[in-house]
C-alpha cells in the first residue's frame, strides 16, 4: 500500500459529560502543511469535537461499543487487517505520553494498525556533552515504534538516527534565511 503524503494520527482531549475523553483525529497532508496549521486542527477539535470524523463516530457509536465486551479489541483487529482502513486512519501516529509524566518517561504501546508509532514523553534536564564538555540540557524522551511488516529494521534504524540528529541540531527549528 502506499501513500502520497503523511497523515499523521493523534489524540485530543475533549471533554464529555463523563469527564475527558481522547479521541483520535488525523491531520492530512501533514508534510505539505504549515505548523501554524497543523498546530489549529487538533486545537478547533478540542472545542468542537464533532468537526473529526471521531469526535462524531464517538457520539454515535461509543455508548453501544463500550458495552458490548471485545468490541474495541475486535476493532483494531480489523482496522489492522484492512487497507481501506489503513488508508483513512493515517500513516504514522503520534502521542505525547509526557504532558501527564511530570518528569522523564517514555510510551509503550499496543499494537497498531500504523507504520509508524512516536511516542513524545517527558522532559528532564540531564547532562550531556555539547562541544566538548559535560552540560545540563533539557532532554525529552522519544520512543520510535516501527512496524517490520511494512519497513526493514536497517532504514528504520537509519530513519531514528537522522530524526535524532535533526532534532538535537534543532535544524528543522531554525527559521529559513
Amino acid at each position: 500500500m502506499t501513500h502520497q503524503h503523511v497523515d499523521v494520527a493523534t489524540m485530543v482531549e475533549i471533554c464529555t459529560p463523563q469527564g475527558p475523553v481522547a479521541i483520535a483525529h488525523v491531520l492530512r497532508d501533514a508534510d505539505i502543511r504549515a505548523v501554524p496549521e497543523l498546530t489549529a486542527e487538533p486545537r478547533q477539535v478540542k472545542r468542537d469535537p464533532w468537526a473529526s470524523f471521531s469526535g462524531r463516530l464517538l457520539e454515535r457509536a461509543a455508548p453501544a461499543a463500550t458495552r458490548i465486551p471485545g468490541a474495541l479489541p475486535a476493532m483494531y483487529a480489523v482496522m489492522a487487517r484492512s487497507v481501506t482502513a489503513r488508508q483513512h486512519i493515517g500513516t504514522i501516529a503520534v502521542t505525547a505520553v509526557g504532558m501527564f509524566a511530570g518528569g522523564a518517561g517514555f510510551g509503550i504501546i499496543p499494537l497498531s494498525v500504523m507504520s509508524l508509532d512516536v511516542i513524545v514523553g517527558g522532559m528532564s534536564q540531564r547532562p550531556r556533552v555539547v562541544d566538548g564538555q559535560v552540560t545540563i540540557r533539557d532532554v525529552v524522551d522519544l520512543t520510535l515504534a516501527i512496524d517490520h511488516n511494512v519497513v526493514d529494521g536497517a532504514p528504520a534504524s537509519r530513519f531514528g538516527a537522522e530524526l535524532r540528529e535533526l532534532l538535537e541540531s534543532a535544524a528543522v527549528m531554525s527559521p529559513p534565511n
